[in-house]
């Protein structure tokens, strides 16, 4: 089935570098309201009426691979503590004691049979959150510990990727994700050998979908990311995939100097290319090996494949115009020690340089979104993924929620693939 997702992907790319326009029919996108990123009201909606409401990544299974054992996640704004119970499975709790709202765990990590307020002692088990034990119990009229509890917080896997979610009604991960899981699974990833091998954080003064913007389209690609004339990619072919609750998948051909480099004849003479030194994940496939390839999880994650690992992008809102943007790579380790073997070494600082070149241009962007000179945003048809992005950042606020003036018409539905 991969090789037919495949196949249908080189067709794309085949037709997006020969076309001379959009395809017929296609929509004519409205400038998008500036006052999306830059206003306060906005900033409340999506607090509101999103994060509380919608899956995102809190680590992998083998942060918390023992019984007991335990990592707090505040990224929501709200602190969580994650705990594998005694059984092996995943919970997530309200990292918030019943007493008087002391934190139960205040170490990043840790392991232990029970989770312990340290301020009065109050004590919780680590299947259920109930209460077990407390200090001078005496001293509470009426208490009744089988009725206390940590207030638990959805968490569930996917391929050992662990996501939670406030939203105690929310669908499944699984159905949240949609297509992706199975076009991951199609394509080769298999994650679940993979470890963290290293993680940078940065502070930029822009809104998150500033960010989040930047990996969604690569019509920016030839200006900030060439070096003497030489680009690694050819944005003109670039394979767009809108898929359910926003998220989507982008599929861009190799340059032609980058592809006489790898010797490729051609964009589409996709080979079973490998990185020298590294550790190879040999399910992955000749498609992701011979492009670049990028899946995008609504709201804030983000994904450029490849076969010897990968990053792995968050975005986390502070305020209407700061975000917090973290890349954490993982892969195949086969090394003793934790020194970072030369090749990853040169793999992340290259990366780094990477993010530098899109990082620069975020908060001189935020900025002249702020100024009354800026009508709006004006976006084209390569950048599409990010019209399909503000229609389900609509959708989940509720549009009736949002100012005439700033929604977002709902106009490519009958693009999002099935």
């Amino acid at each position: 089935m991969h090789n037919v997702l495949a196949e249908r992907i080189r067709e794309q790319m085949r037709w997006e570098v020969a076309r001379t326009g959009p395809p017929d029919g296609f929509p004519a996108f409205s400038p998008i309201a500036s006052e999306r990123y830059t206003s306060d009201l906005m900033f409340e909606l999506e607090a509101q009426n999103l994060w509380p409401r919608v899956w995102v990544l809190a680590g992998r299974s083998e942060d918390v691979p023992e019984p007991g054992d335990h990592m707090v996640f505040d990224d929501l704004g709200v602190p969580i503590v994650i705990v594998r119970n005694t059984d092996g499975v995943l919970r997530a709790f309200y990292n918030t004691c019943q007493h008087r709202g002391a934190p139960v765990v205040r170490d990043a990590r840790g392991s232990a049979r029970q989770l312990r307020c340290q301020y009065h002692g109050w004590t919780y088990e680590i299947d259920g959150g109930t209460l077990v034990s407390l200090p001078d119990e005496r001293d509470f009229v009426g208490l009744d510990r089988a009725a206390i509890c940590l207030p638990p917080v959805r968490c569930e896997t996917w391929d050992g990727w662990v996501f939670v979610n406030r939203d105690p009604d929310a669908e499944s991960l699984l159905h949240w994700l949609g297509p992706v899981p199975g076009e991951l699974a199609e394509l080769g990833i298999r994650s679940e050998p993979l470890r963290r091998i290293g993680r940078t954080s940065e502070v930029i003064a822009c809104n998150w979908k500033v960010a989040a913007e930047a990996f969604l389209e690569v019509y920016h690609f030839r200006h900030i990311h060439s070096h003497d004339g030489f680009t690694l990619l050819d944005n003109r072919g670039a394979a767009m995939g809108l898929l359910t609750n926003g998220h989507s998948r982008m599929v861009t051909p190799f340059s032609r100097r980058r592809c006489e480099n790898s010797g490729m004849a051609d964009w589409a003479d996709w080979q079973d290319l490998k990185e020298p030194g590294f550790t190879d994940i040999a399910t992955v496939d000749r498609m992701i090996r011979s492009t670049s390839t990028a899946y995008s999880v609504f709201p804030n994650l983000i994904s450029p494949l490849a076969a010897y690992g990968y990053p792995v992008l968050n975005l986390w809102p502070i305020d209407p115009g700061h975000t917090r943007l973290d890349w954490t790579h993982y892969g195949p380790v086969d090394w003793e020690g934790d020194e970072l073997p030369e090749h990853w070494q040169a793999r992340l600082e290259r990366f780094d340089r990477i993010m530098g070149e899109d990082t620069a241009n975020m908060a001189p962007m935020q900025r002249s979104l702020e100024s009354p000179a800026l009508a709006g945003i004006r976006i084209n048809y390569q950048e599409r993924r990010i019209w399909h992005f503000h229609e389900q950042l609509d959708r989940m606020i509720g549009s009736e929620r949002i100012p005439e003036a700033w929604r977002v018409a709902p106009l490519l539905g009958r693009y999002v693939e099935s």
